[in-house]
């Protein structure tokens, strides 16, 4: 009985065996050239220029990243053309940014982030920026920045910092391609200058669905933050128009930090156009005042924050009235519509109604 199962035992043993031997993909992380920056834009012919930045690892070479511009119809093309160049396997897994130029972005990016949620080996942790400019030339001219940590890392820092005052959007991958989908809700993205010198946080581009129809400054994109609901700590500079400016003086005014921002928003579908009511509580420091005010006397306090709500009401309906002319819904009004007012919303064309609405803002 005992020699039976010790034959049974070494059966089992050699089908086991048999049946869990494979081949190993081995990679060798110096034959690999990982991508950290992928550029795209149109050249004079309107074929797509793909560039890419790869760092470094050969002893014997000086340059901390490897740079390659191709041309391709599609991302899987340019990868591929990479590889014909740079003598590694070009891998897409530790992609940091992807960048577009405005003028491929007003045309459409969806369908080439789409292949980022299909292909499980892309990340969708991706930050999505527009450049003001060439991608290309700003992959190019950061890779000489003398006195810059590498460009990935550069840019990391950038948008890390300008997140904290609200200066841009968070926007990645599955955000991007989220609210794309939801047709409710259209995304915001980073929008950043440059310079041979330098890289600049410029504000926000603003899309309408996956096209880009129209951008923002780093102040407009604080407050428009805060009303999305999606950033507490948002910087605001106000100057009076009536200080300061005349000849060498220098112009007086309050920067505050906002810590908290509430918002309150109410929908009247009834009459011939819907009316929104927007009251906006916010709280906020004071970081740095020059002005007529003893900020000790609760009077001058109750004075400066009459001016700031004012200011920041007007700032509101200048930046609610140039969504409506270019027809971008950040705020996702069209989706509150879906949302509490659905048999009306059924009836409408949300593009036609959007651009009839009135506002009322309350700061």
């Amino acid at each position: 009985m005992k020699k039976r199962m010790k034959v049974v035992a070494a059966i089992v043993i050699g089908i086991s065996i048999l049946l869990q031997t494979g081949c190993w993909d081995q990679k060798i992380y110096e034959r690999i050239g990982f991508i950290l920056q992928l550029g795209l834009e149109l050249n004079e012919e309107g074929e797509l220029l793909y560039t890419i930045t790869m760092p470094t690892v050969a002893p014997d070479i000086k340059a901390e990243i490897e740079v390659i511009s191709t041309t391709a119809h599609l991302l899987r093309e340019g990868r591929e053309n990479a590889r014909l160049v740079s003598g590694k396997t070009v891998e897409g897994g530790k992609i940091q940014h992807v960048y577009f130029s405005k003028e491929l972005a007003q045309k459409g990016v969806g369908g080439l982030l789409e292949i980022f949620i299909r292909s499980s080996e892309n990340p969708v942790l991706s930050n999505v920026i527009v450049v003001d400019g060439s991608p290309k030339e700003v992959i190019e001219f950061s890779a000489e920045f003398k006195d810059k940590p590498r460009p990935a890392f550069y840019v990391n820092d950038l948008l890390e910092d300008a997140r904290k005052s609200a200066y841009v959007p968070e926007t990645r991958i599955y955000h991007f391609v989220i609210l794309e989908y939801s047709k409710t809700i259209d995304p915001i993205t980073p929008l950043i200058r440059y310079t041979t010198k330098e890289i600049q946080i410029a504000g926000a581009a603003l899309f309408s669905g996956d096209q880009m129809v129209g951008e923002i400054n780093t102040t407009e994109t604080g407050i428009l933050l805060a009303l999305m609901g999606r950033k507490r700590n948002v910087s605001y500079i106000y100057i009076p128009e009536d200080i300061g400016g005349i000849g060498n003086k220098i112009k007086k005014g309050v920067a505050i930090q906002i810590k908290n921002a509430k918002r309150k928003i109410k929908i009247c579908t009834e009459g011939d156009s819907p009316t929104i009511d927007i009251k906006l509580d916010f709280r906020a420091s004071i970081q740095e005042y020059d002005g007529p005010h003893h900020l000790d006397d609760p009077e001058a306090i109750k004075k400066i924050e009459e001016e700031v709500a004012q200011s920041i009401e007007k700032e509101y309906i200048k930046l609610l009235e140039y969504l409506q002319e270019i027809g971008s819904d950040p705020v996702g009004f069209n989706e509150m519509f879906r949302a509490k007012h659905h048999e009306y919303w059924k009836t409408i064309k949300w593009k036609d109604i959007y651009e009839d609405i009135s506002f009322n803002v309350e700061v």
